[in-house]
């Protein structure tokens, strides 16, 4: 027996470590292998947003996957704040639409709207993308100066689609869609001249210190952009009506209006798509050169054609970088205006307009007083604004005007301003009227058709005009002046 039980335990001996050999074999064979069945791994649903081809799958698919398989559109950010996730954007910025992936109410407003953006008009989010692609970079430099998130810069994006000139049924103007009162507030100028909520540069400074007040009190981005769209007392009171300070409870009730309700997921969507276009399908998006420009003081008065024409550039191109301008001039009241121009042309341009008399810089048309005119009666006869009449001639409408003395108007052949080419009806004065001091009992009508006479002084007229609107000397014409006179 006890022959026996030493050949058990010694071929024991012999088995355990060939075991433990073989087990250790086995376990650096399947390091980094799965231990799920290839054929169950392969049908696990693991796929994100991200895996998803645009070709063979529709947006609207690849959202409901989304919505299925819960997994984020993007990375989550760390998580290990003391704080927690709820805080992390008032420090960090706007949440992402995965940061909404607990709250149904806000998982489905976004998504519906990363579907409404992607698929219903995709064509026009495009056009919205490419537009606003050159003053991205000049709001974010804004934005970051006044330590605000740079997601910011979307807010234009569903606001205007980036357009200077946009404006609302309810009148808030511009790219960031300014009211006029609250323009005012954030010190941008709205007046007959001027409307800077047009401008996307000065627009952005306000809209930044109007967007940090607004967080600043309701301590939320959710809620500061409610705010921003449907004014403050409106979402205060909604707030207290529901004693709530989410948002996204807010949109479950009759309590804001919808476009509010729509407002931030609509913000939300567009920032997720604006930031990586391509995964939303949006693979040609053609970005426009960042906006680019001089910056020159200048001393009033001087119209737009003239600064165009010193700047070697069009009135619109102008236009384009100083949409503020209204009227066809610069503001003739203010000591010194910043202008925009053209990169590369503020040299040559200052030569020009430094050397040119005031009188050639605006020129002006005038006409000939007749017996009880007044700045009213001219303004209703020519079609003129009677608010730029009492302007430029510093009159009031009313007052009596002294027969066979001159008035200034407004010169022809300007550029139209984008009032005046929206009013088709609008007779413009310097096509229908060419000679301003045309007795009326010389001109005839017949058939309410208006027949321009010719009359005996329209000589002298027209000697007159070049007299005191000599035609402005050429760049090439002052450099030769300036050489002259450093020679003396």
């Amino acid at each position: 027996m006890d022959f026996c039980r030493a050949a058990v335990l010694f071929l024991l001996l012999l088995i355990v470590p060939m075991k433990s050999e073989a087990l250790l074999n086995t376990s650096e064979d399947t390091e980094g292998k799965s231990e799920v069945p290839a054929t169950l791994q392969n049908n696990l649903m693991h796929r994100s947003i991200s895996d998803l081809s645009t070709k063979g799958i529709t947006y609207s698919e690849s959202v409901r996957e989304h919505f299925f398989i819960k997994v984020p559109l993007h990375p989550p950010p760390d998580q290990h704040d003391a704080d927690g996730p709820e805080e992390m954007l008032l420090r960090d910025g706007v949440k992402r639409f995965t940061q909404y992936g607990g709250d149904t109410n806000a998982a489905e407003a976004i998504s519906a709207q990363l579907t409404f953006f992607a698929d219903t008009i995709k064509k026009k989010f495009n056009q919205w993308l490419v537009k606003g692609s050159k003053y991205l970079p000049v709001m974010k430099k804004i934005l970051r100066q006044n330590n605000l998130p740079e997601e910011l810069v979307y807010l234009p994006l569903i606001e205007s689609g980036y357009n200077n000139q946009a404006k609302s049924a309810a009148q808030a103007v511009g790219p960031w869609q300014f009211m006029a009162g609250t323009a005012r507030d954030y010190n941008l100028k709205v007046n007959y001249w001027v409307d800077e909520r047009q401008d996307p540069i000065k627009s952005t400074y306000a809209a930044s210190k109007y967007l940090k007040v607004l967080y600043d009190k309701f301590g939320t981005w959710d809620l500061a952009l409610a705010a921003y769209n449907a004014g403050e007392v409106k979402i205060e009171k909604a707030m207290k009506t529901a004693n709530t300070d989410n948002y996204w409870s807010l949109i479950t009730t009759g309590l804001i209006a919808k476009e509010t309700k729509l407002f931030v997921p609509r913000f939300i969507a567009a920032r997720e798509i604006a930031i990586e276009p391509q995964r939303y399908g949006f693979s040609d998006v053609e970005y426009e050169t960042p906006l680019e420009y001089d910056i020159v003081a200048v001393k009033p008065p001087a119209t737009i054609d003239f600064i165009a024409k010193s700047a070697g550039t069009s009135t619109a191109k102008i236009r384009e970088l100083n949409p503020e301008l209204k009227q066809w001039c610069i503001p003739p009241d203010v000591p010194k205006y910043r202008l925009r121009l053209p990169q590369g042309t503020k040299d040559d341009f200052r030569l020009i307009y430094e050397n040119t008399p005031e009188h050639q810089r605006y020129l002006l048309d005038n006409y000939r007083v007749r017996k009880g005119d007044s700045l009213r009666r001219i303004s209703n006869r020519l079609h003129i604004s009677q608010d730029i009449l009492a302007e430029i001639n510093g009159k009031s409408l009313n007052t009596k005007l002294r027969e066979g003395t001159f008035v200034f108007l407004p010169p022809s052949g300007r550029d139209l301003t984008q009032e005046e080419v929206k009013r088709k009806n609008v007779r413009h004065h310097d096509t229908k009227l060419k000679h301003r001091d045309v007795k009326h009992k010389d001109v005839k009508h017949q058939n309410v058709k208006h027949k321009v006479v010719k009359h005996q002084n329209a000589k002298r007229i027209m000697q007159h005009h070049k007299k005191i609107n000599p035609k402005p000397p050429t760049l090439a014409q002052h450099r030769a002046k300036a050489v002259i006179h450093s020679n003396r």
